[in-house]
């Protein structure tokens, strides 16, 4: 069990680590990569360490250009790095052997890797025991979802028709979505049928997939939605959950730290709901 992990308790250990990193950048030359833990807080009582996990590479050169004038405006060298704020969050119930870790990727760009290697040495010095982190399989997390209805399905960079995209990149550079719709009350399948690769509805993702950068539906059930990101195969599907803008507040392009940490008290919630399920654990 976590909380007895021989005279330790996980939640601890993983707590003294980050809080006792914070603030500090530090370089991994083998890597090539720079990062540290900011604004990390730990609470006993809900049992939950959260802040960010900042992390930048470095070692190519890059122009930087302003997407106004298509000028460069900056040359970024191989010193310099740039700096990526990920959102982190644990939750070490007691009496389980097992927790869970919400981890914030950004465009496609995770941290799970370097994250992993961290804790996982940290974890050892202090037990002498290995700690796992492993991926969570969509139909492990949300088996109350499987139900749920799919409103929308969202194609991020859809390059399927060259000369429609072509037309719509003239509005500007935002990022383009081709989004797909049911008829008036109707609704595209259940979620479940996305994760189904004998469904109609997977063979169609399939299909979509290599036309855009990433497949997301958008599902319904009880008045809630969540919008996940789907299109790899059945058996390397792993639970992502996109942030919603109508959920989680932006301010130049990263999520607002109240917003997003509120949001994830929901989504912890589902997602304690499915791994522990009729026990009543509350994050």
């Amino acid at each position: 069990k976590l909380d007895k992990v021989g005279a330790h308790d996980a939640l601890k250990v993983l707590g003294d680590y980050v809080v006792g990193l914070d603030g500090k950048f530090i370089v991994d030359e083998n890597s090539k990569q720079v990062y540290r833990f900011k604004g990390m807080k730990v609470s006993a009582t809900k049992r939950q360490v959260a802040g960010w996990f900042e992390v930048g590479s470095y070692g190519v050169k890059n122009d930087i250009i302003g997407i106004n004038t298509c000028n460069v405006d900056y040359k970024k060298t191989q010193e310099y790095a740039e700096i990526i704020r990920h959102y982190v969050r644990f939750f070490v119930p007691a009496g389980f052997n097992e927790g869970i870790a919400l981890l914030h990727s950004f465009k496609g760009a995770g941290i799970k890797t370097l994250l992993y290697d961290l804790l996982r040495a940290e974890f050892l010095k202090k037990t002498r025991l290995n700690l796992q982190l492993n991926p969570l399989a969509y139909k492990k997390a949300f088996v109350s979802w499987e139900k749920a209805s799919a409103k929308e399905l969202r194609l991020t960079k859809f390059e399927g028709m060259s000369d429609l995209t072509d037309q719509i990149k003239k509005l500007g550079h935002k990022e383009q979505q081709l989004i797909i719709k049911p008829q008036s009350r109707a609704t595209l399948g259940k979620f479940k049928d996305y994760l189904n690769p004998n469904s109609e509805e997977y063979k169609v993702v399939e299909y979509l997939s290599p036309m855009c950068a990433h497949v997301k539906v958008v599902v319904e059930l009880g008045g809630k939605r969540r919008t996940f990101t789907i299109g790899r195969p059945a058996d390397e599907q792993v639970c992502e959950i996109a942030i919603d803008e109508d959920d989680v507040t932006f301010i130049a392009g990263n999520p607002e730290a109240k917003s997003l940490h509120k949001w994830c008290a929901i989504v912890l919630q589902d997602l304690a709901d499915a791994l522990y399920p009729r026990m009543g654990v509350k994050v």
